[in-house]
């Protein structure tokens, strides 16, 4: 299993909130499964209230979509390898 990042768009009312973008790690076997994961896991829409309400206080948001995602580099433990960069995979 791979490890993604994924930059996430906060969105209100079909507008983009220009301030508000949302870091969230993957775990996932192949791009296509990340997009699936971001579409069908609930629990997403509860880490992104989580971020939000931590670093942007009272923010209302009512979808998000990805902008960025990149791959980690893995230790042989199955880490991210802190000493390398991700790899861009998709980008807007």
């Amino acid at each position: 299993m791979a490890k993604y990042g994924v930059i996430l768009k906060l969105s209100s009312g079909g507008d983009a909130i220009e301030e508000a973008d949302v870091p969230l790690i993957v775990d996932a076997l192949d791009l296509e499964e990340v997009f699936k994961t971001l579409e069908e896991d609930m629990e997403i829409q509860v880490e992104l209230e989580d971020f939000a309400s931590q670093n942007y206080g009272e923010l209302e948001f009512d979808a998000w979509k990805p902008i960025k995602i990149f791959q980690f580099t893995l230790t042989e433990n199955d880490d991210i390898d802190e000493d390398n960069e991700p790899t861009v995979v998709w980008e807007i």
